[in-house]
Parts: C-alpha cells; sequence; structure tokens
C-alpha cells in the first residue's frame, strides 16, 4: 500500500541523503555510511517520521540494481579474467568458514541440525552494494581488490543458493535440486551467450536510430531483462545486472551509458535505497540469547574477513590486498534476508534468528566502509 505522504517521504529521503553525505565527507567519512544511519534515525528505530512503502521498496530495489549495473560497466574483464583463480578462492574461502562458524555456533547453543545449517546458510552469501559504493567514492572500484570481489561476490552469491535449494530439498522442497541447480547455470551460459554476441550489434543498431537517450533507455531495458531472468532462475537480480553492465562495458557506448546511469542512479534511486536500509529496521524486535546474537554477529563479520581473506592471500594476492578483499566480502544483503524470510515463514527460525539476520545486514553495511577506508589509507 503507498503511504498517503509518499512523495513528502520521498522528498526528506532526498535531501537528507545530500546533505548527509556533503555532512560525512566533511568528516571524512563515507556517504553510505551517513546514509543509513540517517535511514534508522529517520524510520522506526529512531524518530519515525519517515515510512516506507511498496513504492519506497521498489525504488530501493532499482536503486541497488542500477548501482551493481554501474559496477559491471566500471569493471575490468580482462582484470577479472586474470584474477579468476583469486575471485574463486576468495568466494570458496568467504563461504566454508561463515557456514562453518554459523553452524557450529548455533549446534553449541541447541540449535537442531536444520536451523543450524541454515543459520550457516545466512551467513554465507555477500551483498556487494555497500561495497561498490564504497569503493566507487574512492576511485578504488578497478583496484584488483575491487575487481576480485565482484567476482567473489558473484560466485559466492551462487554458491549460497546452491546449498540454500540444497538443504530446502533435503528437507522436502518442492523443488528437485539438479533441476534447480540447472536453471542457475542455463541462466549464466545464455547470459554470456547473449551478451557477449548480441548486445555490441543491439547497441550499434539502436545509435543508428538516433533517438533521444536511444542508448540509455536500452541499455537500462537490457540490464533489467536481466535482472528479471536471473531472479526467475533463482539468483539475486542484482547478479544479473551486474553481468548486463558487464557486457555493455565492452561496447563503444559504454562511456555515454556510464554517464546517463551514473546521473540517474546517484541523484535518485541508489539515496533512496541506502536510506531505506535504515527505515526497514526494527531494532525493538532483536531479542533472545545475547550471547548467541553477539556470536554470530561476530562470526558473521570476522568469518568472511578472514575467510575470504585467506583465499585471496592463497590465489597469490599479498596480505594487505588480502585483508582489503577480505573487508570487502564483509557485508550481508538482500540474500541474507531471503533465506531468514522463507525459514521464519516455514516456522524454521524464530523472530530472534530472523532478528539477528537484520542486525548482522545493518551492522555489516555500517562498518564496511570505513574499515575499506581505513585499509586502503594505510597503502596510501
Amino acid at each position: 500500500m503507498v503511504h498517503p505522504h509518499f512523495l513528502l517521504h520521498l522528498a526528506i529521503i532526498l535531501i537528507v541523503s545530500k546533505y548527509v553525505s556533503a555532512l560525512s565527507l566533511k568528516f571524512k567519512m563515507p556517504p553510505v555510511l551517513g546514509m543509513i544511519i540517517v535511514g534508522i534515525i529517520l524510520g522506526p528505530s529512531g524518530i519515525d517520521i519517515v515510512k516506507t512503502d511498496i513504492v519506497i521498496k521498489w525504488l530501493a530495489k532499482l536503486g541497488v540494481i542500477m548501482l551493481l549495473f554501474t559496477a559491471g560497466l566500471e569493471t575490468d574483464l580482462v582484470q577479472m579474467r586474470s584474477q579468476g583463480k583469486v575471485s574463486l578462492l576468495t568466494a570458496s574461502g568467504g563461504v566454508v568458514v561463515p557456514f562453518s562458524l554459523g553452524i557450529g555456533t548455533s549446534l553449541f547453543f541447541g540449535f537442531d541440525g536444520f536451523s543450524a545449517t541454515l543459520i550457516g546458510t545466512v551467513l554465507t552469501a555477500t551483498s556487494v552494494s555497500v561495497t561498490v559504493m564504497t569503493l566507487i567514492e574512492m576511485k578504488r572500484l578497478r583496484s584488483p581488490e575491487g575487481t576480485s570481489i565482484l567476482g567473489a561476490a558473484i560466485l559466492d552469491d551462487v554458491m549460497g543458493i546452491v546449498l540454500l535449494t540444497f538443504v530446502f530439498g533435503l528437507h522436502g522442497g518442492n523443488e528437485n535440486i539438479l533441476f534447480a541447480v540447472g536453471k542457475i547455470l542455463g541462466y549464466f551460459a545464455v547470459a554470456i551467450l547473449f551478451g557477449y554476441f548480441l548486445f555490441k550489434p543491439i547497441m550499434a543498431y539502436t545509435k543508428k536510430l538516433n533517438v533521444e537517450a536511444g542508448v540509455l533507455s536500452v541499455a537500462l531495458s537490457l540490464c533489467f531483462l536481466f535482472a528479471w531472468a536471473a531472479e526467475k532462475a533463482g539468483i539475486a537480480e542484482i547478479t544479473g545486472a551486474y553481468i548486463a553492465g558487464l557486457f555493455l562495458g565492452l561496447t563503444r557506448h559504454k562511456r555515454t551509458i556510464r554517464e546517463g546511469i551514473e546521473t540517474l542512479g546517484q541523484s535518485f534511486f541508489v539515496a533512496i535505497f541506502f536510506i531505506n536500509i535504515g527505515l526497514e529496521t526494527y531494532l525493538e524486535n532483536i531479542t533472545g540469547n545475547a550471547l548467541f546474537i553477539i556470536l554470530i554477529i561476530v562470526f558473521a563479520i570476522t568469518g568472511k574477513t578472514f575467510g575470504a581473506g585467506l583465499g585471496a592471500k592463497i590465489g597469490g594476492f599479498n596480505w594487505a590486498q588480502s585483508i582489503r578483499t577480505g573487508i570487502g566480502m564483509i557485508p550481508r544483503g538482500e540474500v541474507a534476508l531471503i533465506i531468514s524470510s522463507m525459514a521464519l515463514t516455514r516456522g524454521i527460525f524464530t523472530q530472534t534468528e530472523f532478528s539477528t539476520t537484520v542486525l548482522i545486514v545493518i551492522i555489516s553495511a555500517v562498518i564496511t566502509p570505513p574499515l575499506l577506508k581505513i585499509a586502503f589509507k594505510k597503502e596510501e
């Protein structure tokens, strides 16, 4: 349902996001951090003057799609290919270590095996939206660490979805496990072929039409098409948007598309996404065993940092690069929330586990920008 004061709330979100971003930069802090915090202050956990509704949620969803689409445009495929080994090992370490810590901690606190496995699964998938925004602001997105983080995030997203499918399949899910995995692999095969062979002629033909903003409109259409198809295949839609950006970045119209998307996204959609993280936070719902909650949050952060960082080190990075890569893999987001929502709906999770997931998403989003900034500042 659309809130009756939707336009007022939207105006507040956009105005506040820009002033808070300016204030954050003045104090040498990432604007992302300021926007998330101000969203919490404006939302139900704070003064509760701005309400999120179905329209704001959809605008926020478009914001994260555009953010990852921009990241795809900025990614150097040649460099990514050269760092494929690092990305694979980073993703593997970033899945195995937090997954094991989540299961072990949950079993220690008396959870049954299935619930413990799901809690471990919640800790596996990285959401790089916060990391991408921070790296863009720091002009580090195309660094070796930035490239490996993006590649690893796609891989561990797929690993997390496959793991979830397998776990629910064992618990009596309706979908055949092999069919679900086949859908994911089929999506990647079709998306790569479509993007590699058809994007260039499509964009060349669009340019010849000579219609106003035709190239940007068609590029956005392809982004949304890939995002929709990814969601239907059981993968996060942001993965599809990123893949679309990758292949559109190989066309001659990369600069035109990037400038248009950055103007549209940064002025409107992306700000709404980060503010909305805070607006959807209900801190009062976080109840339960305090020690369990604290340990799960600590292991969610340290597990990704050390697991992904160790994988990057084995893959050939030095220790400084490995630590930066591990920090960039900390944030959790939509995949973690989706898994928790499914578990809550099926009666596997209580409100405690679900609220803990929300807290992990918030804390990981808040601490990543300053940690990344410190890690890269040491290099300088």
